[in-house]
């Protein structure tokens, strides 16, 4: 049994997400470190009945956006027609920074890349995996969320309105 303790310590560290020191061009560079993710045990999590999006922001086929996306909030330009593709996925978002309740939500606009928004803004990496993107005018809410390893950006249907 003593043997077992060492193991899940060791577990439990390599979990952890390592801060790596290196140097670039004689400068010491330390990454900042990462948020813990907003959404645990405490978290309230709700189960949203959405509303697939209307048949005229997507292409039938294709799935391709139609619409301008806008920020529900403050009606910023998120993104232009043509550069996402409207997917099903369940993804659990939190409401906005510093919440203790988060949305399950299905209907995501599915960006592969970062550079197609037209204004976004990215919070800090949370447990090395994912940073939540939120509108980069007013960061009232999270609206979608981008994952470090792939590279994918998803928008919440749910968190924005069409133009």
């Amino acid at each position: 049994m003593e043997n077992q303790q060492p193991e899940q310590q060791k577990t439990q560290e390599e979990e952890q997400p390592q801060l790596i020191e290196r140097e670039i061009e004689g400068v010491t560079v330390i990454p900042p470190p990462f948020i813990q993710d907003p959404i645990n045990s405490d978290t309230s999590i709700i189960q949203k009945q959405e509303v697939e999006p209307l048949t005229e922001t997507r292409d039938e086929t294709s799935r391709d956006l139609l619409k301008t996306i806008h920020c529900r909030l403050c009606d910023c330009k998120i993104l232009t027609p043509n550069n996402a593709k409207l997917v099903e996925k369940q993804i659990t978002l939190i409401h906005k920074k510093q919440s203790n309740t988060a949305e399950e939500l299905k209907y995501m606009w599915f960006l592969p890349d970062m550079f197609s928004f037209e204004n976004i803004a990215f919070s800090k990496d949370v447990n090395a995996t994912h940073k939540y993107l939120t509108c980069a005018e007013c960061e009232a809410e999270v609206i979608g969320i981008h994952y470090i390893s792939s590279k994918e950006n998803y928008v919440a249907h749910d968190r924005i309105v069409y133009k």
